[in-house]
């Protein structure tokens, strides 16, 4: 291991870092490839063609052999350099041991904009900032050496040149933010909505109503034990999902073009207001979605039965609608580029994590509005008893009575009942919803909901 200032007693120090003063270029086909190489770097590749040839002029042409020590970490950076021909490897000791940064630079693949990486040290150069890494040859190979007091000679004589740089690097910093997407921290309740369309979004209702109609019914046979339809009544589950989804993703436009919490005395609970919302708002729709599945265990007409456990379920919906609205979009915003920067994975990804967040948080609610639902004779304390009775039955009978209890009732709150069911469902509906939503934005579709932007 090298510890951080030492050279590798095998490298041969190339001259270029300490020995040769500088001489200039007077061939013009070198000229050109130095300028040319020039604009390929994030420093100078907003210059114009006329600014850079009379620096170029003043650079150094120099050949390398494998193995040469271009720079030194730690030590004065007094040129920058911008390879021609050959490969150069960047390695930077921490904590006494090497690591290889990024990748080699030289000879390597343009990227999309037909650039290939041939400046190293162009940042440090300007006050001789110390050399962040060492940078070693990997074979023989030419480049153009910039001194440090030629650059700083050619910035103060020049005003243009001086401005087309400060505009490079302009460029570049804006080009690295956009990239650097985990830099964007939008505070939960300050999400703001995208742009969505009134028929996208019914689309995306009608299918997702298919999919959680199959997983209601199986959540409800795990809490009664008695399987029904698994798609009933969906004459009026369909309708009624697509005005429930369309009302959460309207209202949420809606509010944010109406109302500024900036200007009331309290932001912080105006946006609690916006959130909850949504959510108080489409409780009754939700309401009857949840009768029309529960025909088989409370054979009350639908007109009576929506109204059964509506108390828990505002809370649900609550939940729900934050979830699908700001959660998503916040989890979204903070997956790194680096996993993916394909905006339909963002989403879907999103969505994943904001589901099981309000899959696991809205299930105590959900299990007690439908059990209430479902047997509207009993109490909401009775239901919860119930279900502390069925987490008793898992707990081993080595435990004490009250310890028993104590155990079954931390397990029916923390580790419900079909939690997996019910935050399955809940991930799915997420993905399809916002992913099907995101899939059609570009789709010349005629009706939007009106937005502050």
């Amino acid at each position: 291991r090298l510890h951080q200032g030492e050279t590798h007693p095998c490298r041969r120090r190339i001259s270029v870092c300490t020995q040769l003063s500088t001489m200039g270029i007077s061939d013009p086909t070198h000229v050109e490839e130095a300028i040319g190489l020039l604009r390929q770097s994030s420093m100078f590749h907003a210059c114009s063609k006329a600014s850079l040839g009379k620096m170029a002029k003043d650079m150094d042409r120099v050949d390398f052999t494998k193995g040469d020590l271009l720079l030194d970490q730690g030590a004065p950076q007094t040129k920058a350099f911008f390879i021609g021909d050959g490969t150069i490897k960047r390695e930077r000791v921490v904590n006494d041991q090497s690591h290889q940064v990024i990748d080699v630079f030289g000879n390597t693949e343009p990227d999309k904009f037909g650039n290939r990486k041939v400046a190293i040290g162009a940042l440090h150069v300007l006050h001789q900032e110390p050399s962040f890494a060492n940078a070693t040859a990997m074979g023989p190979g030419y480049l153009y050496s910039l001194p440090s007091a030629v650059l700083r000679k050619h910035l103060r004589a020049d005003a243009e040149l001086s401005t087309e740089v400060v505009q490079s690097l302009a460029v570049e910093v804006r080009r690295q933010s956009n990239q650097v997407r985990w830099l964007m921290r939008t505070p939960l309740l300050e999400q703001r909505p995208k742009k969505t369309n009134v028929i996208a979004v019914s689309i995306a209702a009608l299918c997702e109503s298919f999919y959680r109609s199959g997983l209601n019914a199986a959540m409800n046979a795990k809490l009664s034990g008695q399987w029904g339809a698994l798609f009933p009544n969906m004459h009026i589950q369909c309708p009624a999902r697509i005005a429930y989804i369309n009302g959460f993703k309207g209202l949420r436009q809606y509010l944010d073009w109406k109302i500024k919490p900036d200007e009331y005395s309290s932001p912080t609970v105006a946006r609690l207001g916006m959130s909850f919302a949504p959510g108080i708002i489409m409780t009754p729709l939700s309401s009857m979605l949840e009768a029309s599945n529960a025909g088989h265990m409370n054979p009350e007409p639908i007109t009576t039965r929506w109204m059964r456990g509506i108390t828990w379920r505002m809370a649900r919906e609550v939940i729900f609608g934050i979830g699908l609205n700001q959660m998503s979009d916040y989890c979204e915003e903070r997956i790194p580029a680096s996993v993916t920067s394909n905006e339909a994975l963002r989403t879907m990804g999103g969505s994943m994590i904001a589901g099981v967040c309000s899959g696991y948080l809205s299930h105590i609610p959900h299990n007690l509005s439908t059990l209430k639902l479902m047997t509207p004779s009993k109490s909401y304390g009775e239901h919860l008893n119930s279900l502390v009775a069925q987490s008793e039955q898992r707990i081993p009978n080595s435990f004490s009575p009250g310890a028993r209890r104590a155990l079954a009732t931390a397990a029916a709150i923390l580790f419900p009942r079909a939690v997996v069911i019910r935050t399955a469902q809940i991930v799915g509906s997420f993905i399809i919803l916002n992913g099907t939503i995101n899939g059609l934005k570009t789709v010349d579709l005629p009706t939007s909901i009106p937005t502050a932007f």
